[in-house]
């Protein structure tokens, strides 16, 4: 009752999208023998938007919130999630999810465990899509678009009927009987396949929580079904606290509180046939929402395809009007007199045939001023389209345009006007943020899917093993999750899941093969500057060529790499502990080797300079004594000069 108004304008808000815009009534549809054209507009502007949240397809990531959470484990759970998406193929389901919001109002995809082969206990999660939307009904009462609140929601799945009877047995082989009649068609059931329901529920149970710290421990809490039972299989709060005690805990507090359990079941008409508790407090299903309008406490639901209906209807009934227009040109163009074309077959396909020469019989009329020769046939030009009639269709696709979001498109220019790379993405950008909704909803129903992902994998990924993650830039790693090992006498669990409370947020835009793109040519750009070009060769050239998309590079920056001490740490975390012993064997040596260079460049240089200042202080002391004797000898010369003169004058005054 409360999805039929939305279900049935969503089903033909799909098919209308396909092509299906002609009706059956007279008076909205075409005529009997006119065309029913259908210039499939809708279909480009629902794509265009789809392909654009493609490629800013949104991307998880869980962050330390508390209870002993910390960042190297955040950066595991990530690299799990990420794994998730990968073997999922999650784009599929995301993708899918996005479509159907953008032209049916609504979209739903889902998470659900799964053994990791045949042949193994362990298990892995997978994403996966939801075809048909019509088969989930969700909790009305669902306020979040991500229906992150629902209480309740059904999924109807079909199954083989031998598969049913291997599985359940013959006797509860019960179909519907209280469907509607729209329902009862082979669609919803057929001698080759049953129905059946799969109900996920959300059940309160009023339950006390206990709160346990102890020294060096953050205090947690934990429900009391929870805590171990007594040596009689009955809960003993005594007997809780001396077992806490024994590893230096103890109860700090304790209060009322509710437990959240999800309910998970598969029935058939009549009972229940298989039945499950899931782990975490959320319903792993999600709804990708469109636009939604609460008018009256009924929530109504539609995309984009509704509102072009109209405008599209539009173009067609313009366009089948124009061909009408033109339908109405004669077949043969030639006007003669009646007559003239007599014995002259040619004339019947000369509008067909390219004929030399056209023969016609020649009339003349008796009138009173005497015999008057009529003229040649004359060729009568097509029927031509009005320029209002032409304008009119073109008015339409305009309207259509703008109802689409889109009332800018290049495309629309004038013929022979240059328009800029920056003006179509400024008009890009104006189409993009008319339909912004639909990728922020979309963004809301993957944080939800991350959250349950957060809450399942302690669940699932319990056990040790080896797990492989994968990192922002896809390159995938190995790393062993719930490894048991001993610090200081102190046995603890390494990269351990169940510890720690975690939260979700979401990185958008661009992805990150458009990110590193971008980064390479700001790197590049960073380079034409001496200074901060010195600065980045001295400490990490190799992500320089790293950042360029081309096979050589990610082998000459391997190469740079392991010549920069950064780069050489993060290369000896991925090696064996085999290899890393042989490395750090040559790194100390290639050390000690550089110590004694430097040593003994430091000698050479101490004893040239020592040498060197010992010749200069030399030629110094050799100068000095040479100067002193030069200006000894002249200042003889002098005083002998000025006695020879106080002579010579005495001389002359006597």
């Amino acid at each position: 009752e409360a999805e039929t108004d939305n279900r049935k304008r969503a089903k033909a808000a799909m098919l209308f999208r396909e092509g299906k815009q002609w009706d059956d009534d007279n008076n909205s549809s075409a005529s009997e023998d006119s065309p029913e054209l259908t210039i499939n507009l809708t279909d480009a502007f629902v794509r265009r938007v789809v392909n654009n949240i493609k490629q800013q397809r949104p991307r998880g990531k869980c962050h330390p919130v508390g209870d002993g959470a910390d960042i190297e484990i955040a950066e595991v759970i990530n690299g799990i999630g990420r794994h998730v998406e990968t073997r999922s193929e999650a784009s599929v389901a995301y993708d899918f999810a996005a479509e159907r919001s953008v032209d049916a109002g609504v979209g739903y995809f889902r998470i659900l465990p799964e053994y990791v082969d045949p042949k193994s206990r362990q298990k892995d999660l997978r994403i996966l899509p939801i075809r048909n939307i019509f088969s989930v009904t969700m909790d009305p009462s669902a306020i979040m678009p991500s229906g992150a609140d629902q209480n309740w929601c059904i999924v109807s799945v079909k199954m083989p009927r031998q598969e049913y009877v291997r599985k359940y047995g013959i006797k509860d082989k019960t179909g519907w009987s209280d469907i509607s009649k729209a329902d009862r068609s082979d669609d919803w059931e057929n001698k080759e396949e049953i129905r059946l329901a799969e109900y996920l529920r959300i059940r309160e149970k009023a339950e006390k929580v206990y709160f346990i710290a102890g020294p060096g421990v953050e205090e947690f809490g934990l429900y009391k079904s929870e805590l171990p039972l007594g040596d009689d299989g009955k809960f003993d709060l005594d007997q809780v606290k001396a077992r806490l005690a024994m590893h230096g805990m103890e109860i700090t507090g304790e209060r009322d509180s509710i437990k959240r359990t999800v309910e998970w079941f598969k029935l058939n008409g009549l009972k229940v046939v298989e039945r499950q508790i899931l782990p975490g407090q959320y319903i792993p299903i999600f709804r990708v929402e469109g636009n939604a309008m609460d008018i009256d406490g009924r929530i109504r639901r539609r995309g984009m395809v509704e509102s072009m209906q109209d405008p599209q209807r539009m173009v067609n009934y313009g366009e089948v009007a124009k061909i009408k227009r033109l339908g109405l040109a004669p077949k043969a163009p030639w006007v003669a007199v009646e007559g003239q074309l007599d014995g002259h077959p040619e004339w019947d396909d000369a509008n067909q045939k390219s004929y030399s020469v056209l023969t016609y019989k020649p009339v003349i009329i008796e009138t009173s001023g005497g015999p008057v020769p009529m003229p040649a046939p004359v060729r009568q030009p097509p029927a031509q389209i009005e320029a209002g009639f032409a304008d009119f269709v073109q008015g339409m696709r305009s309207n259509l345009m703008a109802v689409a979001g889109m009332p800018s498109e290049p495309g629309q220019d004038q013929q022979g006007v240059v328009v800029s790379g920056e003006a179509i993405r400024r008009r890009n950008y104006l189409s993009d943020q008319s339909h912004y909704q639909y990728y922020d909803n979309l963004t809301l129903a993957i944080a939800q899917c991350w959250r349950v992902m957060v809450e399942w994998i302690p669940i699932y990924f319990s056990e040790h093993r080896m797990q492989r993650i994968i990192g922002d830039d896809s390159t995938p790693g190995m790393v062993k999750i719930n490894e048991p090992s001993e610090e200081d006498g102190v046995q603890k669990v390494k990269n351990d899941l169940s510890i720690g409370r975690y939260d979700v947020v979401m990185d958008t835009g661009p992805g990150y093969e458009t990110k590193r793109e971008e980064g390479a040519e700001g790197l590049i750009n960073l380079m034409k500057i001496p200074a901060l070009a010195e600065i980045v060769a001295k400490t990490a050239p190799d992500l320089i060529f790293r950042s360029i998309d081309h096979p050589y590079m990610q082998e000459l920056s391997d190469r740079l790499m392991a010549e920069n001490p950064e780069g050489l740490k993060k290369i000896m975390e991925g090696l064996s502990s085999r290899a890393k012993s042989i490395v750090q064997s040559m790194s100390n040596e290639n050390n000690a080797l550089k110590k004694q260079l430097e040593q003994v460049q430091a000698d050479l240089k101490y004893g040239i300079t020592k040498s060197h200042l010992e010749a200069t202080v030399k030629a110094h002391d050799t100068e000095t004594n040479a100067q002193t004797k030069i200006h000894d000898t002249e200042t003889k010369a002098h005083t002998a000069l000025a006695v020879a003169e106080i002579r010579a004058g005495a001389s002359l005054m006597n």
